[in-house]
């Protein structure tokens, strides 16, 4: 009998010890209500931190976790949320990803503003990895100069690929991507992927006319467009000239055909690269000098002289509304 009491009276221990932080945990109804009804965001702030630390395993977090970064942003306190977000990513109180990418992309926007680019970068990667489609991060890490320059064109891509988020209006999401594409496309032209650059940049004019740098980017892509099709020209003048020895007649024809093609396309480009430097002077900026030599060589190309080309240039000015 003594035995069966032991192990009933052990068994009931037990199940008092499980039960007990469920039971605890149950009766933060009132605490959470207070919080709600609490205007003061100082006070809220106050009241979700004690609520965290009274109630560490309360189904109401990751919820309140989010909650209390967000006011701590509001208040630009910086210190206390880059200290809540190292203490949640050693241990997270729940897997949730959307939790996890808010948080840390606090942390990471607090660490950019205090200069710490290394702390900001570490968070950042920290919430891509919750969440890979986390546009403010993605954004940030591929546009905020973070030392992650060998990941930002894989951050810029994804984020250009993602749509506009709910929360960003029309104009903030508009000036967003164009810098996103801007970055996007200046990778592309290091790597000598001309038509892809200009495919980005023509994103970034369509909705942005007077976006100095995305003009003489294009007109710079444009142009070693053109250099290509000027080499496929020669290179298929070559393939006709070789099968004109050799007499063959259907070479002949493909050669000619693609010697049209290309010399059409570079004259095309050359038109297409005159207009955006021709833009880019108009626009106010510091391309304008680097646009200019380009302008007057493509211009001369054409026109065998300087004479109208500051009229196009009036002309883009009144087309863009400088100065008006």
């Amino acid at each position: 009998m003594t035995t069966r009491r032991s192990r009933f009276g052990l068994a009931f221990a037990l199940c008092l010890a499980l039960a007990t932080p469920a039971f605890s945990q149950g009766n933060d109804a009132k605490d959470w209500e207070a919080i709600q009804g609490q205007k003061d965001k100082k006070k809220k702030a106050e009241m979700l931190d004690a609520f965290i630390k009274k109630f560490p395993t309360s189904s109401r977090r990751p919820g309140a976790d989010a909650d209390l970064v967000d006011l701590w942003a509001e208040s630009n306190d910086s210190a206390k949320i880059l200290s809540f977000a190292e203490a949640y990513k050693k241990q997270p109180p729940s897997p949730d990803p959307a939790a996890k990418a808010r948080i840390y992309s606090q942390a990471m926007l607090s660490a950019y503003g205090s200069r710490d680019a290394a702390k900001a970068a570490e968070f950042g990667e920290a919430a891509i990895e919750a969440d890979p489609n986390h546009f403010p991060s993605l954004y940030l890490m591929a546009a905020g100069k973070l030392p992650n320059p060998a990941k930002a064109f894989e951050y810029a891509l994804k984020a250009v690929a993602l749509p506009k988020p709910a929360n960003l209006t029309g104009e903030a999401y508009n000036k967003q991507m164009a810098r996103l594409r801007g970055e996007v496309a200046l990778a592309l032209i290091s790597q000598r992927k001309f038509g892809e650059a200009r495919d980005h940049l023509e994103a970034v004019l369509k909705a942005d006319p007077k976006n100095q740098e995305a003009q003489f980017r294009h007109g710079f892509a444009s142009v070693n467009m053109m250099g290509e099709a000027a080499r496929a020209a020669q290179d298929a003048n070559m393939e006709m000239l070789k099968a004109s020895e050799a007499q063959k007649t259907a070479e002949i024809d493909a050669a000619i055909k693609k010697q049209d093609t290309a010399q059409r396309q570079a004259l095309e480009l050359r038109d297409a690269a005159l207009e955006s430097l021709a833009r880019a002077i108009a626009l106010p900026g510091d391309y304008s000098t680097q646009a200019k030599p380009l302008f007057d060589s493509l211009y001369t190309n054409k026109y065998k002289s300087l004479d109208g080309a500051d009229k196009l240039i009036a002309d883009k000015k009144a087309e863009l509304g400088v100065g008006l």
